[in-house]
């Protein structure tokens, strides 16, 4: 019977484990290991996973594991050797379903060590494989590897807090291989009603995970297990053949309806992590140009990289500027994604070449939102209405006209899709004028700077980005007071008297 904490059990495993290296007539200590595996008590299931992590190490080093008899061969007709060592096998493949088992246990440290262990095992049976291989081929132990990949990606057990974990065997280049072709093969294989938004979302971080070495060789050579020279093995060691991979399996990937929150992650790293390593990006238009179509925060996310393929790979998109002022809505200054639309957006419009119309469309529809906005969002929105008048000398005439004009009515047609025909340029930013009676000094200040004459160099919206209304407030509160002298002797009071029953209430401080 386990005792409560399970002291006396994990002793007792302690006590198997050293009896198994002892000598093999003890062997048999290996199977009461597995029987205690079957507790619920994670003080024991981790014992006993470090005594599968030690014993089956061992075993699989020393060769023990390796077994080469012909398959008609009855097990009658075997040597003591033989047997034995089959035996051995049938408890590591028994071991291997355990552990396989446990990824997916409550506990994550029940989870990541047999993971580790796992992974182990590969690394073992890669150095010395547990069967004999045609010397032709690699000894990269793919059945157990495709094992562990298959459970990481589980369609009903969320894996991505232990994908994490497993992102340092990633390093090594066969290791990447094999898990791209695992997990291309799996996925050609499914169709949409048989995938799970838990699969799709494990896919993705194991996707995330993956990334090639930055220096230049085409050849690489950072394997777990040695491989022979022959012609089976050049896919593997080239870098260009796996970006091909890559490739593949990302395109194919995305054409699943991917859940929301997936969706997401998909387009936050597309552009640093997916894009430069594809053997060409442009394979991902028709995914970004559908995404940006979506509005909300799909389209904000899914800029950068059609951005990218914009301007680096010559993608032809002439609709990209009208989607971009379509995305000007109330709702951009209250999104999550705020800092980085602004961001991105600032450098899509800092082109000198393009047309002041278009530029003065920007800047009133922005100055126009702006008049509902947060006083957060404000320090973001004015310095970036300020940098697109700054850099088009011809925008100036909406903050100053040479010769004025009564106006019955503002030019400027916030309906129309097109911001050239939008006649921004006819108007004037009187919004900005209106912004300068803000309740926040902060937000007043920034909008009385267009009285002033422009600078030569843009406002740096960096640290403004991430302002938010914990930033304002802390930065009222840090302001110094001063205390204007109202008299000589400061009064004790209202009245000045000992009994002066307004102190509670009242303070001159």
């Amino acid at each position: 019977m386990e005792d409560s904490d399970g002291t006396c059990v994990v002793a007792q495993i302690e006590k198997n484990t050293r009896q198994c290296f002892q000598s093999r007539k003890h062997a048999n200590c290996l199977l009461d290991i597995i029987a205690y595996s079957e507790t619920k008590n994670k003080v024991i299931l981790l014992a006993c996973i470090r005594s599968f992590h030690r014993l089956f190490a061992l075993y699989l080093s020393s060769g023990e594991l390796f077994l080469d008899i012909p398959n008609d061969l009855k097990e009658a007709d075997l040597k003591k050797e033989e047997k034995y060592k089959l035996w051995l096998k049938e408890r590591y493949e028994e071991t291997i379903a355990k552990l396989i088992q446990l990824v997916h246990h409550e506990n994550l440290n029940v989870k990541e060590l047999s993971l580790c262990t796992l992974m182990r095992f590969v690394l073992e049976e890669a150095q010395l494989p547990a069967a004999k291989h045609c010397q032709s081929k690699t000894h990269f132990p793919v059945a157990l590897f495709r094992r562990v990949v298959l459970t990481l990606t589980s369609a009903s057990c969320d894996s991505t807090a232990l994908i994490g974990r497993f992102k340092e065997y990633l390093s090594y280049d066969d290791v990447r291989y094999h898990l791209m072709r695992i997990l291309h093969k799996q996925i050609i294989s499914k169709t949409q009603d048989t995938v799970s938004d838990t699969y799709l979302n494990n896919v993705e971080a194991l996707l995330e995970q993956i990334d090639f070495p930055s220096d230049e060789m085409e050849e690489l050579n950072h394997f777990l297990t040695k491989y022979p020279e022959n012609e089976n093995t050049e896919k593997v060691k080239s870098k260009d053949e796996q970006r091909k991979i890559y490739t593949n399996l990302w395109i194919d990937f995305l054409q699943f309806k991917l859940p929301n929150c997936v969706y997401k992650k998909v387009l936050t790293i597309l552009h640093d992590k997916v894009m430069p390593n594809l053997t060409n990006p442009l394979y991902l238009s028709d995914f970004l140009t559908a995404s940006y179509d979506i509005g909300g925060a799909i389209s904000l996310l899914a800029l950068n990289s059609l951005f990218l393929l914009v301007h680096k790979h010559n993608l032809g998109y002439p609709d990209f500027y009208e989607k971009l002022y379509a995305l000007f809505e109330p709702g951009v200054l209250h999104v999550k994604y705020r800092a980085r639309f602004f961001y991105l957006a600032d450098q899509f419009l800092s082109s000198t070449h393009l047309p002041s119309a278009m530029v003065a469309a920007f800047a009133k529809k922005l100055a126009r939102i702006s008049l509902t906005a947060p006083a957060s969002a404000l320090t973001i929105t004015i310095p970036f209405i300020y940098n697109l008048i700054n850099r088009h000398p011809n925008c100036k005439i909406l903050i100053h006209r040479e010769t004025p004009e009564d106006l019955q009515e503002d030019a400027y047609k916030i309906e129309e899709a097109d911001p050239v025909k939008s006649k921004a340029i006819e108007s004037s930013l009187w919004e900005l004028k209106t912004l300068q009676c803000h309740f926040h000094p902060d937000v007043a200040k920034k909008a009385k700077r267009i009285d002033q004459p422009l600078l030569k160099n843009d406002i740096s919206l960096g640290i403004l980005l991430e302002t938010s209304y914990s930033d304002l407030y802390g930065k009222e509160t840090k302001k110094k007071v001063k205390h204007a002298p109202a008299n000589f002797n400061p009064p004790k009071g209202i009245t000045g008297l000992p009994s002066d029953k307004l102190n509670l209430c009242w303070t001159l401080d």
